[in-house]
């Protein structure tokens, strides 16, 4: 069994990298960077030619879309990656006589845009309003795969919500949590955290379940077609997981709120309802966050037992 994924260097790609290892499934990578397993192919994504090769020389039974931008200083880059990407790998796919292999294009609950309170939890009939270019890039390429599904094609698009676990960005605030913690604990800063906003809730969900539930998806027929929220149904304060962090790492902590660290447009609550992803594979993310919390801290400093 062949799996073909892009985005293979990013923190999820690296974990699913890992988990299709895991699974005895053969791995080939495409994009500017190569991931830590597997054969690697990189060619401009605007070329459907190569990719009509690489395809064709890979043979996938499966396909990984990870690859994304969610910071670029030209906002074009983010259609060029999060949209013309999708759209020629897809219609390599095609020209190669491999349009009946299974796709996952992976979206983002950021494609719902601002939900009031009273509307949690997010559903998929819950309309999508996005506010940036990011999420509005991520929103026509999920557009471009229930078009292309509509005609057949075996696609299902996932809408992950807060994804963390180990190597996770810095830019994160619960990465950004626990690197300073981990700073602290080795003695090259003070006692001291800088935070941002700590008044919003998200919806996490740990890395590892989200590779799995992927895997599944693609497993499951009745998934093609589909938008699909992958989400815990549990919304947590920023303030709870950071309360959290601090007390698996045994040290004493103060908080420092740094100006520079609130967001222009900070959602105060989101959360998604899990019920479709339920029925469709029977599980839905349920990993206890402080597990998930230790692993990341761990990651980065010794903890006790």
């Amino acid at each position: 069994m062949k799996s073909m994924v892009t985005g293979a260097s990013g923190f999820v790609g690296t974990h699913l990298l890992r988990f299709l290892q895991a699974e005895g499934v053969e791995i080939a990578t495409h994009g500017p960077a190569q991931g830590i397993i597997g054969d690697h192919y990189d060619t401009p994504i605007e070329d459907i030619a190569s990719l009509v090769d690489i395809v064709t020389r890979v043979q996938p039974d499966f396909i990984f879309h990870l690859a994304g931008v969610t910071i670029a200083d030209d906002y074009s880059q983010f259609y060029r990656v999060n949209v013309q990407y999708a759209a020629n790998l897809l219609r390599a796919l095609e020209l190669a006589g491999l349009s009946n292999r299974p796709v996952l294009l992976c979206g983002t609950a950021a494609e719902y845009g601002l939900v009031r309170p009273e509307e949690m939890p997010i559903t998929e009939k819950t309309p999508a309003l996005p506010y940036n270019h990011y999420s509005a890039s991520k929103l026509a390429q999920t557009h471009l795969g229930l078009v292309l599904s509509n005609s057949g094609r075996h696609i299902v698009v996932v809408r992950p919500f807060n994804i963390i676990g180990p190597g996770m960005g810095a830019h994160l605030s619960v990465q950004a949590f626990a690197m300073q913690i981990s700073e602290i604990a080795r003695g090259v800063r003070p006692p001291v955290i800088e935070v941002g906003n700590l008044s919003s809730s998200r919806d996490f969900v740990d890395v590892g379940e989200i590779v799995r539930i992927y895997w599944r998806l693609l497993s499951t027929p009745a998934a093609f077609g589909r938008v699909v929220n992958i989400c815990s149904g549990q919304p947590v304060k920023i303030s709870e997981v950071l309360n959290r962090l601090i007390r698996i790492s045994g040290l004493q902590i103060q908080e420092r709120v740094d100006a520079s660290r609130f967001k222009s447009i900070d959602v105060p609550l989101s959360y998604g309802d899990p019920s479709l992803l339920k029925t469709l594979i029977g599980t839905y993310p349920q990993r206890q966050l402080d597990d998930t919390l230790r692993d990341i801290l761990a990651a980065l400093m010794p903890l006790s037992a």
